[in-house]
C-alpha cells in the first residue's frame, strides 16, 4: 500500500514539474496573465541577454541590414519597438550606419527597459523607452512608419488583438510622403508553437491575419529555429 502511495505522490509531483515548466518556462506566464509574464521578465531583466545568447554580427545581419535597406528611401524615421525588452531593436538599428532615425521601445517591464535605457544610453535622444502595455499603445492610430515586435506576440493576452494594434498605429505607405508602412514581427515555430494553443498561427493563418488588416507584400521567412521573421507593408484603406 505504501508502495502505491509513493508510487501517486511522483506521478503527482512529476505532473505539477511539467505544468509549471510548461506555463513558467516555455509560455512564459502567457497563460497566466499579463502581470506574472512582466513579472518573470523582470526577475531575469540582468540576465536576458547572456541567457538569449543574442550574437552581435549575427544581429546586424539578421535585423538590422534588411530593416535599413527597407528604411533606405526615409532613413529618419521612427521605429516604434513594441515588448522592446532590453533594447533589442535600438542597439541594431542605431548601430547602423545609414539609419538615422530614432527608436522608441515599448514594454511592460520596468527592469527590462532599465537594462535597455542603459545599454542604449550612449546613442543620446535616438532611443527613449516607454512603460506601457502592448494591448493598448499610448500612440495615436497611423502615427508610427515602422513597427516592430519581436518574439512577443504568442505572449500576450490576445495575439490576434495585439497585432491588431501593432497595424492600428501603423502608418499606412505612401511614395508621397515618404512614409514607409513597414511591419516587422515574428511567427513562433517548431514543436514547442504546438504547446501553446490558441497563442500561436500556421503561416497561411498568419498570412490572412495580416491580410484581413491591409498589409501586402508579406514576406515570411525562417530567423530562428523556433522563429520566422514576417515583414509586411500596410496600406491605406480603400474610400
Amino acid at each position: 500500500m505504501d508502495w502505491t502511495i509513493w508510487l501517486i505522490g511522483g506521478v503527482v509531483v512529476a505532473a505539477a514539474g511539467l505544468f509549471a515548466y510548461w506555463q513558467l518556462i516555455i509560455a512564459e506566464g502567457a497563460y497566466l496573465g499579463a502581470p506574472l509574464v512582466a513579472l518573470l521578465y523582470d526577475w531575469t531583466a540582468e540576465r536576458y541577454d547572456s541567457i538569449k545568447e543574442f550574437n552581435r554580427d549575427d544581429e546586424d545581419f539578421c535585423l538590422g541590414l534588411p530593416l535599413e535597406v527597407r528604411l533606405s528611401g526615409a532613413p529618419a524615421s521612427t521605429i516604434i519597438d513594441v515588448a522592446a525588452g532590453t533594447g533589442r531593436v535600438a542597439q541594431v538599428m542605431l548601430r547602423r550606419p545609414n539609419f538615422a532615425g530614432r527608436v522608441i521601445g515599448v514594454d511592460r517591464s520596468f527592469k527590462m527597459l532599465a537594462v535597455a535605457q542603459r545599454e542604449a544610453a550612449c546613442f543620446g535622444n535616438r532611443a527613449a523607452f516607454i512603460q506601457a502595455d502592448a494591448m493598448a499603445l499610448p500612440f495615436a492610430g497611423g502615427s508610427a512608419p515602422v513597427v516592430t515586435c519581436l518574439e512577443a506576440l504568442e505572449f500576450l493576452p490576445n495575439p490576434e488583438r495585439g497585432l491588431a494594434e501593432l497595424a492600428r498605429v501603423l502608418a499606412p505607405a505612401d511614395e508621397k510622403s515618404g512614409a514607409m508602412g513597414w511591419l516587422l514581427t515574428t511567427r513562433r515555430i517548431g514543436w514547442e508553437a504546438k504547446l501553446m494553443p490558441g497563442k500561436t498561427w500556421s503561416r497561411a493563418q498568419m498570412e490572412q491575419l495580416l491580410q484581413n488588416l491591409l498589409f501586402t507584400q508579406i514576406q515570411i521567412q525562417v530567423w530562428q529555429d523556433i522563429y520566422d521573421l514576417v515583414w509586411a507593408k500596410k496600406q491605406r484603406r480603400r474610400s
